[in-house]
């Protein structure tokens, strides 16, 4: 269980780190999968694991996996939206830039998961 949960952070910052420099540089193909992918689920998933909607036997057991993707995917698409749109009315417009935004958004959420004392975690098994 906390098992599962290190591994979706340690992939999400894996993601997260992955799509600054490929913002500005790198193959088309990795780019489009990396920062797709981020703009997907990165921000989303930080937010589940910070709240602790993550992936439990119990969670998954009744039935709460397609809430907990839905929660990640439609936050994370929210974010992008209102990034993008910030960017718009700002006059700034810098796709880099947002991918840097979300990126620096998704890991201070994983901060913050990995900040928050483990024996409220405890209490909730």
């Amino acid at each position: 269980m906390a098992t599962e949960r290190s591994y979706v952070s340690y992939a999400t910052a894996a993601v997260a780190l992955a799509a600054i420099p490929l913002s500005f540089v790198g193959p088309e193909g990795l780019r489009l999968a990396v920062i797709g992918l981020l703009m997907l689920a990165g921000p989303g998933t930080a937010l589940v694991l910070l709240l602790r909607f993550g992936p439990t036997r119990s969670g998954t057991a009744a039935g709460a996996l397609p809430l907990i993707i839905a929660i990640a995917i439609a936050f994370s698409l929210t974010m992008s939206t209102l990034v993008a749109t910030a960017m718009i009315y700002a006059r700034l417009w810098s796709p880099p830039a947002g991918v840097c935004v979300l990126s620096i958004m998704t890991l201070a959420f994983l901060g913050l998961e990995l900040k928050r004392p483990q024996r409220a975690l405890v209490r909730a098994k």
